[in-house]
């Protein structure tokens, strides 16, 4: 029996309160690297010091998510992922072997895929029940970094951030607001299935982009939220639930609405060019399918699954 969207919310509105002012808290104090300029920023001032761009990035996000997505885990540890990695490169080191490390990923596009991986292959240990051990995550990078590359990395990252390696995720955050909406609204099952399913396809979304790296998570909760209810059916709806969400945001310790606000057009301009690139490529795959009938709807997938994936993304560099 399929469960109902809202079984994913939590109606005890205290305890949520009490769960979001905490994430909040821990991002503000333990989690906080949201008052520096972000790594790929200072790097663009100093042109010399780095070769890493938002567009490697990018590409590995969607590497990441390719591989949690074929172990059946969830995109959560990517964003945790990220958010460790992110965080690493950001806040000043705390040891000189972290400084080196940070500094090299900077500049070496390989170094900073290392970093990446193994940022992933700690946020699976962490955050999922089945772990992939470090012999066949290696496998799986076709062996483009040993093991011990990818475990002395890992160990590393978690050094240099203290071991303080559980965030709150935007998806989290954003589940909590919806809680805190869910007793004051009356909707279908079907409209919070899609609350809840386009909140969390815009926090994906938004991991892929550097400019989210630099902002809280519970502003990129907000963000996809706000972008989330302008997209409901009625205007009925869409007033209430904004007039709800404004309560909230001024009861919590969240950002300035003015960033708020930079951050959900932000999230909206992305979604419109993922809708554009979505529509592209379902047109070229009808083309093909016209021209080559016998071609298996999924050859870009298996073509992809044949390559060595982490390899490729830079070995035009």
């Amino acid at each position: 029996m399929r469960m109902r969207p809202t079984e994913n919310l939590s109606r005890n509105t205290d305890a949520v309160a009490d769960s979001l002012a905490a994430m909040i808290k821990r991002e503000l104090a333990t989690y906080s690297c949201y008052g520096y300029d972000g790594y790929l920023n200072l790097s663009a001032s100093n042109p010399t010091m780095a070769m890493v761009t938002a567009g490697d990035r990018k590409q590995l996000v969607d590497w990441c998510y390719s591989i949690v997505d074929q172990c059946k885990l969830s995109r959560e540890s990517v964003a945790s992922a990220m958010e460790m990695a992110d965080r690493f490169l950001d806040m000043p080191s705390n040891s000189a072997n972290a400084a080196r490390v940070s500094d090299d990923a900077l500049r070496d596009v390989c170094k900073f895929q290392l970093l990446t991986i193994a940022a992933l292959y700690a946020s699976i240990k962490i955050n999922e029940k089945v772990v992939i051990s470090s012999d066949l995550f290696a496998e799986i990078c076709s062996h483009v970094y040993t093991v011990e590359e990818i475990e002395d990395m890992e160990l590393t990252l978690l050094n240099g951030l203290c071991w303080r390696c559980h965030a709150p995720t935007a998806n989290q955050v954003g589940l909590s607001i919806l809680s805190l909406l869910l007793p004051y609204v009356d909707i279908p099952e079907v409209t919070w299935g899609f609350l809840i399913d386009e909140m969390k396809y815009l926090t994906e979304l938004a991991v892929r982009d550097y400019y989210f790296s630099t902002q809280r998570a519970s502003t990129i909760a907000l963000a996809a939220v706000f972008n989330v209810i302008s997209d409901t059916s009625t205007k009925e709806r869409k007033e209430l639930l904004g007039a709800l969400l404004r309560l909230i945001v001024e009861y919590f310790d969240f950002d300035h609405p003015n960033q708020i606000a930079a951050a959900t057009s932000r999230l909206k301009s992305l979604l419109k060019k993922s809708e554009n690139l979505l529509q592209e490529d379902n047109d070229d795959e009808r083309s093909l399918d016209d021209s080559c009938p016998w071609v298996n709807s999924d050859w870009r997938w298996t073509v992809t699954l044949d390559v060595p994936l982490v390899y490729v993304l830079f070995q035009n560099r």
